[in-house]
């Protein structure tokens, strides 16, 4: 049922500055290669994108953790408040430089990426429940692995207990803290191919992988696996069904952010009261929409984009 008051959205992951260059074509080791494209400064991190893509696409949007006060911070926060979300629980830390992430990004829109996170890495439990203490059941917590050693397991455990509906991104991490014992508390993971297969050791070639990897998931207590297959869409099981919802067809440029984006946008629109497979199908259309543009935030839709 579609809500007028929407649930919350509290994002967990990083803050980062991109600093990010085209090229033709990835350099092998020990090659340098010079590009004619000046390099961009655009604010970034898992953390920010998905904040900005739920906030843009009509979530109500929190994010915790920490901000450095240094000039990359003062631009990411100024960037965080432009797009509406609240940054009231953000840690300002004057001892900490920025996370910045260097991004490479070739001809056919793929992109390579070496990220320094900086004061995200510096996050207490305290950044964070003193505020997911107060949440309201419904509310959505997204989480990825940025989040250092015990801090993933105390967060995870503290939001089932106030029963939130949780959205695991398993990337930026360390995939053995993800124990099935662990992974029984999320609501909604969406790894890509190569996560998937060192979540489930299910190598992903075809459709029946596939499928077999979103049974491993559900046995781990995953109550809606998700796989994200890039240009091909998403495969997604729901109350017993396994659903394929194709990619749109689109002239990709970046993939910066398109993760991201689709995590932002299905939180949104399931933060309104509609179904998990309304979300999803929401997700998807805001992410091939991303991918036509470049830049992590720069390329995020908004809602008049997406509600075509």
């Amino acid at each position: 049922m579609v809500s007028t008051t929407p649930k919350n959205i509290f994002c967990t992951g990083s803050i980062i500055m991109d600093i990010s260059v085209r090229c033709p074509q990835f350099p092998s080791v020990g090659e340098t290669m010079y590009t004619s494209f000046p390099y961009e400064l655009a604010p970034g991190g898992k953390g920010g994108n998905q904040a900005v893509a739920a906030a843009r696409l009509g979530g109500n949007v929190k994010i915790l953790g920490r901000l450095s006060t240094d000039d990359y911070g003062k631009e990411l926060e100024k960037n965080l408040l432009d797009s509406n979300v609240d940054i009231q629980y953000l840690t300002k830390d004057e001892k900490e430089k920025s996370g910045v992430a260097f991004v490479w990004v070739n001809e056919s829109g793929e992109n390579q990426i070496i990220c320094s996170p900086a004061v995200n890495t510096k996050c207490s439990f305290d950044d964070y429940a003193k505020v997911l203490h107060n949440i309201s059941p419904g509310d959505i917590v997204i989480i990825t692995l940025e989040l250092p050693g015990i801090l993933l397991e105390q967060i995870i455990k503290l939001v089932k207990e106030k029963e939130g509906f949780l959205i695991l991104d398993p990337s930026g991490g360390d995939y053995s803290r993800l124990s099935p014992d662990l992974m029984s508390y999320i609501d909604l993971v969406k790894p890509n191919e190569v996560e998937a297969e060192i979540l489930t050791g299910i190598k992903i070639t075809d459709i029946s992988s596939q499928e077999n990897a979103l049974e491993i998931l559900e046995k781990y207590g995953v109550s809606y696996p998700l796989i994200s297959l890039g240009e091909n869409g998403v495969i997604y099981k729901n109350n017993g069904k396994i659903i394929h919802l194709a990619g749109q067809r689109v002239n990709a440029l970046d993939t910066t952010a398109a993760g991201d984006t689709f995590i932002g946008a299905f939180a949104a629109k399931l933060s309104h009261g509609f179904s998990i497979d309304e979300s999803v199908q929401y997700g998807n259309i805001a992410a091939s929409i991303c991918v036509q543009r470049r830049g992590a935030q720069s390329s995020i839709p908004s809602a008049k984009e997406v509600d075509y």
